[in-house]
């Protein structure tokens, strides 16, 4: 036994010994070694954790066998990273941190806000902490694998001849045109019965008047506000700028004087009265109030009702979809426009959109779609006014895009090549996974 070789061995027991004291058994192993890279141990805790987060990432594309195959890219990036760290290969805090800002950022737009994406972290089996951990650690590693890759290959280059034989090879996988779809849509939302808006007005009224009166805001929202992160601290918003609440809520707010209380504000959430607490700049800092109107499966099944009588009066040829669309649709950006919504590529659309529309032809009507959207619920009848795209990619009209293509096989095979080179001057035991995440 060589040196180097009884050096490892050491480390990997003083490894496998940490791992084991930092997970106890109680009885039974929590936590175990699955494989070793150079001088690196793989925990099947850290394949758990990796399956968490591409099950977050990616919640509609999980393959079969998600473990092992995310696996064998954790021994592939420790191959990599190995190599890394022996190039001396870095990359600043400042592009892991702002790649993490980025992915942050992006969550919050599409799911509407920070308690949202919490939220979704919390469904997906972890903390924000540890969500913000293994970020971190993917960013820092696509990072370094990025920058060592651009340094070994650098840009790789195909001829035409080779861009044809791949088109040939690899017909049967070449993707089509995406589809695009024109559409129109009516829109009608769910809404409380009249009877429950009126009383809940009246309430609102009624902790307005008391304030008015004299009894302190922060205490009355303490005790009546329905916004329970705010209530906590009598309501108080903090400082915030324009598009940061939803339009109706900060007109009111930014129309207002310091210490003055706004009338009853109807947002999608319910009803809020808003005290100005003192303006900076282009910021505000405010307290509210909300009083939230009860939502009941009966406003759900009037909404339905509406939408599905109109579709019926369209199919009957009592009145045209643009028609119906200008008269009735509560989406007042197209009902001006009989409806018409505009070009979308399919894979834009949310997934009951694509369903639907998925089993009409041109000139067709979509059955009612039910969408929640932040809390509110609407059903919508889409006309489908024309469909496009959907054809194999051909090699005279799409020569850029088979070139693109045939460039990642390319690259593809040649980075194949060098991780088994790479793979073949490093120590790796791959021991598997007993049991599934």
């Amino acid at each position: 036994m060589t040196v180097r070789s009884l050096t490892r061995r050491i480390w990997l027991l003083l490894g496998l010994t940490a791992a084991l004291a930092a997970h106890p058994a109680h009885g039974q192993l929590l936590d175990y070694v699955v494989a070793v890279v150079d001088n690196e141990i793989i925990l099947y805790s850290d394949v758990v954790e990796a399956v968490k987060m591409y099950r977050m990432q990616q919640p509609e594309q999980e393959p079969e066998d998600l473990p092992n195959q995310l696996l064998n890219d954790m021994i592939d990036t420790r191959v990599m990273l190995a190599y890394a760290r022996r190039d001396s290969v870095r990359v600043s805090a400042e592009q892991i941190n702002g790649a993490v800002r980025q992915i942050i950022d992006q969550y919050t737009e599409r799911l509407g806000s920070e308690e949202a994406l919490e939220q979704l972290v919390t469904n997906s089996g972890m903390t924000m902490r540890d969500w913000n951990r293994l970020l971190r650690r993917q960013k820092e590693e696509e990072l370094l694998q990025r920058r060592l890759e651009e340094d070994r290959f650098g840009e790789v280059r195909v001829t035409g001849l080779e861009v044809a034989q791949y088109y040939e090879s690899q017909y049967d996988d070449i993707p089509s045109n995406p589809v695009t779809l024109d559409l129109s849509h009516i829109m009608i939302s769910a809404r409380p019965d009249p009877e429950v808006v009126a009383a809940m007005n009246a309430r609102i009224d009624e902790i307005r008047r008391r304030v008015a009166d004299g009894e302190d805001f922060g205490d009355m929202a303490r005790r009546f506000s329905e916004d329970l992160n705010s209530a906590r601290n009598g309501g108080d918003l903090g400082f915030f700028t324009r598009g940061t609440f939803m339009a109706d809520f900060e007109d009111a707010a930014f129309a207002l004087e310091p210490g003055e209380i706004s009338p009853a504000v109807r947002t999608d959430v319910g009803l809020h009265i808003i005290r100005l607490e003192e303006r900076k700049g282009d910021q505000i800092r405010v307290r509210h109030i909300l009083v939230q109107i009860p939502k009941s499966d009966e406003d759900d099944h009037r909404a339905l009702e509406t939408v599905s009588m109109l579709r019926q009066r369209i199919l009957d040829g009592d009145e045209s979809f643009a028609d119906a669309a200008t008269k009735y649709s509560e989406d007042m950006a197209s009902a001006s426009e009989g409806g018409h919504i505009g070009e979308f590529m399919m894979d834009q659309l949310l997934p009951q959109y694509q369903a639907a529309l998925d089993t009409i032809s041109v000139s067709q009507m979509t059955e009612p779609i039910k969408v929640v959207d932040q809390n509110v619920t609407s059903y919508h009848i889409m006309m489908l006014n024309d469909r496009t795209g959907g054809d194999k990619l051909s090699l005279d009209d799409h020569f850029q895009q088979i070139t693109y293509l045939a460039k990642q096989a390319k690259w593809n095979r040649e980075r194949d090549r060098w991780l088994k080179d790479l793979r073949r001057e490093l120590y790796i035991d791959e021991r598997g996974l007993d049991a599934l995440p």
